[in-house]
């Protein structure tokens, strides 16, 4: 039997989330680019213990250690299938060393070697999704590597942003930037612009983030036209919101403004606007700030 991969559309749960981006973990406060197909980070889940870790009995934790592999595996695929992440993760945990006991001790069979790597990437993903970023980065370079000799370039790139975004919410600035870069070559290399968009949209925010405006202009810009060409309405909400508030932050009021108004717009698009509601709350507050400052400049003025 083989563990399915059940977890790649979850990039990291909400509730774990104070980030604005299309959201991943604590300590976030801004707006990250939504991809689009495949990245679903606007989980409203109305159960949360489906997303904290499941501390089960001895006598459980006993059972799963002595269960075959076969059941081993359909008892966290039903649970994966479920969104079960907080029970799924310690079935997981032992089921990896079940499999990687059996590659030490010289069984590498096709099979082992196929259900080790998935076990992996969704032991990395569930981490992730219950806001274990310290236990999910480590996986995330193996998984990469066995992505890129077995699997299809959709799946390469989506590991790579989520690997950032653990990377970012274990505080490992170094690993965050580096799998953005990686991500974004990996996917000029293979003409998939609107994965480019996305990392060009990531690093524009890092670059706001680090007050390295020119930088973040350019990020935005580069994710604008990307999106633009693509017809990603969500993607350019998202980065022309940010793009303004960069200019905002330059005191250019008059192009912020501009921007948002723009985004505004966008949001409103009938194909959109129910996916973007967040979006457009933070479009709005920024516009009523700039028309507040210039209303009493105004008034001073007078």
């Amino acid at each position: 039997m083989t563990i399915k991969n059940n977890t790649h559309d979850h990039h990291h749960h909400e509730e774990n989330c104070t980030h604005d981006h299309h959201h991943h973990g604590e300590g976030c406060n801004h707006e990250h680019h939504h991809h689009g197909e495949g990245c679903t980070h606007d989980h409203h889940h109305d159960d949360p213990s489906k997303y904290t870790r499941h501390l089960y009995s001895q006598s459980e934790t006993l059972s799963f250690k002595n269960m075959d592999m076969d059941n081993l595996i359909e008892s966290v695929n039903r649970l994966l299938e479920q969104e079960e992440f907080g029970k799924s993760v310690p079935i997981l945990e032992t089921l990896k060393d079940k499999l990687q006991n059996l590659v030490d001790t010289g069984n590498q069979s096709e099979e082992i070697l196929r259900n080790l790597t998935e076990t992996n990437h969704n032991l990395a993903l569930s981490y992730g999704i219950i806001g274990e970023h310290n236990n999910s980065l480590p996986l995330w370079k193996s998984v990469i590597e066995k992505l890129i000799v077995d699997s299809e370039i959709d799946e390469i790139l989506e590991a790579h942003y989520n690997a950032a975004l653990s990377a970012e919410q274990a505080r490992d600035l170094n690993e965050f930037i580096a799998y953005l870069n990686n991500g974004l070559e990996v996917a000029k290399a293979n003409n998939a612009e609107l994965w480019e968009a996305t990392f060009e949209h990531e690093l524009g925010v890092y670059a706001f983030d680090n007050q390295d405006y020119t930088t973040a202009t350019t990020k935005f810009n580069r994710a604008i036209e990307l999106s633009t060409k693509l017809d990603d309405l969500e993607g350019l909400v998202s980065s022309n919101f940010y793009l303004g508030h960069t200019f905002e932050n330059q005191n250019n009021y008059a192009k912020a403004k501009e921007l948002y108004e723009k985004a505004l717009n966008i949001a409103k698009h009938e194909d959109i606007r129910d996916e973007v509601t967040h979006e457009r709350a933070l479009v709005e507050e920024r516009l009523s700030i700039i028309n507040k400052t210039q209303l009493q400049k105004k008034l001073q003025d007078f």
